[in-house]
């Protein structure tokens, strides 16, 4: 057992389960439910087939790797997918069963192996919570969560009702037709519901209305962003920088990159109320805005402080320098659990 540093940054389950079409109305699957829908699911499952998105210009797929749960406590371990660029990397075998030890293998990658990195996630499902958990890894891939249960949701859960279809070339394909509480009741009555499941950042909105307020007497702004290079938008984005700063012939960092760089500090209510909303629609918790004010040099009103965020330190076992012991983990967070939930001031 060792001693780590967490960073816990808590969201509010907006969304999860089925609703009506064009509906806020919740009609079956709780969070509890959808979590435990999607282990029962893995069940057996290699790596490879717990993937249930490919891979698109924003984000690279990702694999379940274990879910542990005690009550409604559950904790996720994701594996993110990253392009092979050569540097060294963690990878795992695509043939890993789900619910074991994985062997992580750093470079060279083997055949049939997926570089990429670690993500844990806690749900408090009876609250309707859900904390990324950042380890040694600085990106936490919460994005990449939602779209994995919103996928799961849409394709693979017990509640998507498929059928056999013949193309016209002979061959056969199957089609999710529609959803339902029950697919195996036959006189349950279909009607149409759409599949949803995303959060939103729990934010202490005093913390942006002071810095509006002060919005006339801004004398810096600092922008931070983290990259994530094995998105192409990121990746693009910094090699034309690096260009822009000649600095020599496009490359790549590692997994992530940061970026900081000065605004003007000439802008008023309406550009900062701009920076607040972009801050605000970015999933990332890193990319961030600074607002230094006249009469506070060696003060940085940070747009991140208002985040349900908080650094704890976790009794833990790893299973290599990639991973933890899942178990380990969910025992720990159990226990600490109302002293992290209150120095997130929830």
């Amino acid at each position: 057992m060792i001693n780590e540093q967490a960073t816990f940054t808590f969201y509010q389950v907006r969304n999860a389960g089925f609703y009506r079409a064009g509906s806020k109305e919740h009609a079956f699957a709780t969070l509890s439910e959808i979590l435990a829908d999607l282990n029962g699911w893995a069940g057996q499952k290699t790596l490879k087939e717990t993937k249930t998105f490919e891979a698109d210009e924003e984000r690279y797929p990702a694999y379940l790797v274990d879910a542990k749960n005690f009550g409604d406590d559950w904790v996720l371990l994701l594996w993110n997918e990253v392009p092979s660029n050569g540097q060294r990397m963690p990878s795992l075998s695509e043939n890993a069963r789900y619910g074991a030890d994985p062997e992580v293998v750093m470079s060279p990658i083997p055949e049939g192996n997926i570089p990429g990195f670690a993500t844990y996630f806690w749900f408090i499902a009876d609250r309707n919570l859900m904390a990324t958990i950042r380890l040694h890894n600085k990106v936490t891939a919460q994005g990449t969560l939602q779209k994995y249960i919103q996928c799961f949701l849409k394709q693979s859960s017990r509640h998507a009702k498929s059928e056999v279809f013949e193309l016209e070339d002979g061959t056969h394909e199957l089609r999710i037709t529609g959803y339902m509480r029950d697919i195996h009741d036959d006189h349950e009555e279909r009607k149409n519901y759409q599949p949803r499941f995303n959060t939103g950042m729990l934010k202490n909105p005093g913390k942006h209305e002071e810095i509006r307020q002060k919005a006339n007497f801004i004398s810096k702004i600092e922008r931070v962003l983290e990259l994530n290079l094995s998105t192409a938008p990121d990746l693009a984005f910094w090699q034309k920088l690096l260009e822009k700063l000649y600095a020599g012939a496009p490359q790549a960092a590692a997994d992530t990159t940061k970026v900081k760089y000065i605004i003007s500090p000439d802008v008023g209510l309406e550009e900062v109320n701009e920076m607040i909303n972009q801050w605000e629609q970015d999933p990332s918790e890193i990319n961030d805005y600074g607002f230094v004010f006249r009469g506070e040099p060696g003060k940085v009103y940070w747009l991140s402080n208002s985040l349900s965020r908080t650094t704890y330190e976790l009794r833990i076992e790893r299973e290599n320098d990639e991973i933890v012991s899942l178990q380990s983990l969910l025992t720990d967070l159990v226990a600490k659990k109302d002293i992290i939930l209150r120095g997130s001031g929830l």
